[in-house]
């Protein structure tokens, strides 16, 4: 059997030693075929890519001009909350209800009802600080992709 896979190494080589200046004349032939078969799938992808692409910079844009409004609106909001923080932490205090409510002319239902509003306050807050958190995820997301810094 020896002798039968030697004789077959040595025709494999033979081939391969003749073949190789007929292989260089016919290889740049064979890959210009080969490029015209494909070069127009690769056109289809190049259109697909610059489609995502310009989707995604659409999706970014209107990203930003939310992202811009939360931030706007959580800077005009700031004051407005730390007021009614100030309120609600002098109506959480015991003993000093009666002298604020005097001061503030404030009733015991008009304190439960800064009270809920503050809950709801720091409800949104803490959604719009979910969302931005969220939105900076998927920015880190877009701008590790090797494809969106080309």
């Amino acid at each position: 059997m020896s002798d039968i896979q030697a004789a077959v190494s040595r025709a494999k080589a033979l081939a391969r030693a003749a073949g190789r200046p007929v292989f260089a004349k016919l290889r740049p032939r064979i890959e210009t075929i080969a490029f015209d078969r494909i070069k127009p799938e690769l056109d289809a992808l190049h259109a697909d890519i610059a489609a995502l692409r310009h989707d995604t910079e659409e999706a970014t844009k209107d990203l930003d001009g939310h992202v811009k409004w939360l931030y706007d609106e959580q800077r005009r909001l700031a004051p407005h909350l730390a007021a009614l923080e100030a309120r609600v932490a002098a109506f959480e205090r015991p003993g000093s209800v009666a002298r604020l409510a005097e001061r503030l002319e404030y009733a015991s239902d008009e304190a439960d009802e800064v009270r809920a509003e503050h809950a709801r306050i720091r409800a949104r807050l803490a959604a719009i600080s979910k969302y931005e958190e969220r939105l900076a995820r998927l920015e880190e997301g877009l701008a590790a992709r090797p494809e969106a810094s080309s």
